[in-house]
């Protein structure tokens, strides 16, 4: 029993499909023809923040948010939760809209994304170092999506990232791991759309 368990501990951090060896899956399942893969803004910085909050418009069935890295192109890139916010309102005024509900967080407590995350909220959220070693291994400032929330045995989370798209790219982690990829830059910062929820599962 003890062997069993360190070789399931030893599957991660790895990069796969949205289902461990062990048949731990994933709480987002979002189809593979809908990843979105990071662009530029206007000054050339990454959109990593609104393609992140744009895929989970996506799975969360707001359709006017669904292209919203491609309406950030014309701005300059980057982003924090005042620009969010920002931009929100803006896209929402500029398409006649409202603005659909949302909650942004800023701190180190994993419960809020865990539980939405489990519910089968898509939810944007701060990364800062790939425990796989992408990116060199090296800190960068980037926003992902969570879609694994302490799941199957080994509590394991999960993250679709918008610069590595198309099938077996998610990336399944310890909680340890999340939390210090997600807080690793002075503090985590997650956005999660409400309204409407998320679909209803497919299995």
């Amino acid at each position: 029993m003890k062997w069993a368990l360190a070789s399931l501990f030893l599957a991660i951090p790895i990069v796969g499909g949205p289902s461990l060896q062990d048949g731990t899956e994933v709480d987002v399942d979002f189809p593979v023809e809908r990843h979105q893969k990071n662009k530029g803004g206007s000054d050339g910085a990454g959109l990593c923040v609104f393609t992140s909050i744009g895929q989970a418009a996506d799975w969360h069935g707001i359709e006017k948010f669904v292209d919203f890295r491609d309406y950030m192109t014309r701005f300059p890139g980057g982003g924090y939760p005042s620009k969010v916010d920002q931009y929100v309102k803006r896209l929402a005024q500029d398409r006649g809209i409202a603005v659909p509900r949302y909650l942004q967080i800023e701190s180190n407590d994993l419960e809020i994304i865990a539980d939405a995350v489990q519910r089968g909220h898509m939810v944007s959220v701060t990364y800062c170092r790939s425990p796989t070693g992408r990116y060199g291994g090296q800190r960068i400032a980037h926003m992902v999506n969570c879609v694994a929330a302490r799941a199957g045995p080994l509590k394991a989370w999960a993250i679709h990232d918008n610069n590595y798209v198309g099938a077996n790219q998610i990336e399944w982690m310890t909680e340890t791991q999340f939390k210090q990829t997600y807080t690793g830059m002075g503090g985590g910062w997650a956005f999660i759309w409400l309204d409407p929820g998320p679909p209803a599962p497919l299995r």
